[in-house]
């Protein structure tokens, strides 16, 4: 599958008779240990990992492209929108933001996470999110998850970004500690110090 493609999908998804367009990716290791994505599913592609509506005209009208970032101010009314509904900071949601997207609204991993606070698919559902690469949407979504994380580690915030990052089992795993992933253990300062930083505190 070309690059070419594959850019088609993500940004096409495919279009049925009277559907509404769906961009699908599927996944997998190859016997020689590549990575292979493929908008079917195939011997070497059969998990599945984006699974979206496709971002409407309007929309990718003014989104900035694929891998640009937009201004942290463009997204100001939905952040403290989300402060309010989920008892937030909103220096916290900015620094999730920064760190997870670099404010970049169309932000894919390889993992599949999508949009400013990168959320995967089955969080994004969990937390009542309807299109990961809307930017209020995403924010909404983000921070309904991360006020979860806050109440299930009783306000801790260093626990919640932990979970934020690596999933809440994998800090119970490790003791209600920050686990010992490499990544996790620079991602938490990151972004503890972003929001120290934008709020004053030090």
């Amino acid at each position: 599958m070309t690059k070419l493609a594959l850019l088609a999908i993500v940004l096409g998804g495919t279009l049925g008779p009277g559907q509404p367009a769906v961009a699908q990716i599927f996944g997998g290791i190859s016997n020689s240990g590549a990575v292979v994505l493929s908008n079917i599913v195939s011997d070497e592609a059969r998990t599945l990992i984006v699974s979206a509506p496709v971002i409407t005209a309007s929309l990718t009208q003014t989104l900035p492209t694929r891998r640009a970032a937009a201004s942290p101010e463009a997204f100001q009314s939905f952040i403290l929108e989300a402060s309010a509904a989920s008892r937030l900071p909103a220096e916290l949601i900015h620094a999730v933001i920064k760190t997870e997207s670099n404010y970049n609204p169309r932000a894919l991993s390889i993992k599949g996470a999508q949009g400013l606070m990168q959320l995967m698919p089955a969080t994004a559902k969990r937390f009542g999110s309807i299109n990961s690469l809307d930017p209020r949407d995403n924010i909404l979504a983000g921070s309904r998850y991360l006020r979860w994380l806050m109440d299930y580690f009783n306000q801790n915030m260093e626990l919640a970004v932990a979970a934020y990052n690596a999933g809440e089992g994998a800090v119970v795993k490790a003791g209600h500690k920050i686990p010992p992933y490499e990544e996790t253990q620079k991602y938490v300062p990151k972004v503890l110090e972003r929001y120290r930083q934008a709020a004053g505190l030090g």
